[in-house]
């Protein structure tokens, strides 16, 4: 892995690592209800494969076993046209935004009503005339009711029949779908993001920049320090082998270089730690003192791609950190150096390990939009031939898939995709990506690294 300090080389979520070679070599897919089509100039000499394309045909997908946490072989149909995915809820408040206090009401004293003096006899006269009126009322109500013929019976008392309709999802629910999974923790940063003020980068570039779409650098409210813990991340087994292929790679020659000019600035004094010298800011210390990285694959498009291309259809379910932060990168930072002030060296004794990852929907430009699943509020499911496709580069079978009654509770799983998201900000002016740090770990090295300043 090639270090690159000043430039951060930060997997996309849902960026997808198959290349043509793989794409020729996955499994072939056959299906009953897939029509046939030309073989696209991606894919080499493959044989034509069938797509369903048409509502009613039948499909076969992998769907979430929430208690074994392993994919579960279904199968169901095409969707018919008018379900889709909802992008209508409201978006939740804003975060950071105070609710408008609603404004205090004026109170205005009534003054009491001045009444007359009453005549005792014109008071016994009205009663009187108001009595005869009533009587009156009460002989011509009852003479009308006698010479009135019979009410029809009443009809019979039946239960309206209620409307069924095909229970909504909405874009929304995904995060309560991700609890259900057993991944809270991703689940908490899709919250945050449906509830940021507006901000995304255009092009995958300003991504690596962090400059939004207003051509300005992200805010500090774009910034999240606090929601994922380094000691959370290391207890996946494949963070922790990043780990170590991180702490194998820090005295390469193209890490000494960058540690040299990191440390050059401040070689007239006796020794530095950077993290006091940034004043606590991760920020300023990842741009200047970072100096390697290590990746850690693990995003939900590969785990994708590694289900076609090598068929493990009982693994790869999702879990919380791939819900979290998909691919994303460990980095290492000068924690503590001493000078050498007669030989011009600097030799770091401390390093600190952290990750640094963006959460964001952005797609290459050019490509289609990522797949990132079928989803319902309970379940996450992948089909295999929209996988297939999006390997392809190509953006088909956009279609939800049923089991049974689409009118059922859960019976339906809708593709979600990264541009749906982008959808969602457009119509409600709202929707953050952000950038995430993790805290650091500070670790003593075994065998100093010396470089010539």
């Amino acid at each position: 892995m090639r270090c690159a300090p000043k430039v951060d080389r930060i997997p996309r979520k849902g960026h997808f690592s198959a290349t043509t070679e793989a794409l020729k070599e996955a499994p072939r897919i056959d299906h009953p209800c897939l029509p046939k089509r030309r073989t696209s100039a991606l894919e080499g000499n493959r044989e034509d494969q069938k797509m369903p394309s048409q509502a009613g045909e039948k499909i076969d997908f992998r769907k979430s076993n929430n208690f074994m946490r392993s994919w579960s072989a279904q199968s169901g149909e095409i969707c018919r046209e008018g379900i889709a995915l909802s992008t209508n809820r409201a978006p939740p408040p804003m975060r950071g935004r105070l609710a408008a206090a609603p404004a205090a009401r004026k109170s205005v004293e009534v003054p009491a009503r001045k009444t007359a003096k009453q005549d005792p006899y014109a008071h016994t006269v009205r009663g009187a005339i108001h009595a005869a009126e009533a009587v009156s009322n009460a002989v011509g109500s009852l003479q009308q009711w006698l010479n009135s013929p019979p009410a029809p019976p009443p009809p019979p008392k039946g239960k309206p029949k209620p409307v069924q309709t095909v229970p909504p999802f909405d874009i929304q629910d995904i995060p309560g779908a991700m609890r259900k999974i057993g991944a809270p923790v991703g689940a908490d940063l899709m919250d945050k993001w449906f509830a940021g003020a507006l901000n995304y980068p255009p092009t995958p570039g300003d991504e690596r920049n962090g400059v939004n779409q207003n051509g300005v650098p992200y805010p500090p409210s774009m910034f999240d320090t606090t929601s994922v813990k380094i000691d959370w991340v290391l207890k996946f087994a494949r963070a922790k082998r990043g780990l170590d292929d991180l702490m194998s790679r820090l005295d390469t020659p193209k890490a000494r270089k960058e540690i040299a000019n990191a440390l050059r600035p401040y070689r007239n004094l006796p020794d530095i730690r950077p993290w006091l010298e940034c004043q606590g800011d991760i920020v300023r210390f990842h741009k200047d003192f970072q100096f390697q990285q290590a990746s850690v694959e693990g995003s939900l498009s590969q785990k994708l791609t590694q289900f076609v291309t090598q068929s493990l259809f009982h693994e790869g379910v999702p879990d919380d950190l791939t819900c979290a932060l998909g691919s994303f990168n460990l980095y290492a930072a000068v924690s503590q150096a001493e000078f050498d002030p007669k030989n011009r060296a600097a030799i770091v004794t401390h390093v600190s390990v952290y990750v640094k990852d963006n959460f964001t929907f952005t797609d290459a430009s050019g490509s289609a939009s990522q797949y990132l699943g079928h989803w319902s509020r309970g379940h996450v499911a992948i089909v295999p031939a929209h996988q297939t496709a999006a390997m392809a580069n190509i953006g088909w079978l956009d279609y939800p898939v049923a089991q049974g009654d689409v009118r059922a509770k859960d019976a339906v799983l809708y593709p979600v995709k990264n541009s749906d998201f982008r959808a969602w900000q457009r119509k409600h002016n709202q929707g953050g990506d952000f950038i995430i740090y993790t805290d650091r770990i500070t670790m003593k090295l075994d065998t100093p690294i010396m470089v010539t300043l």
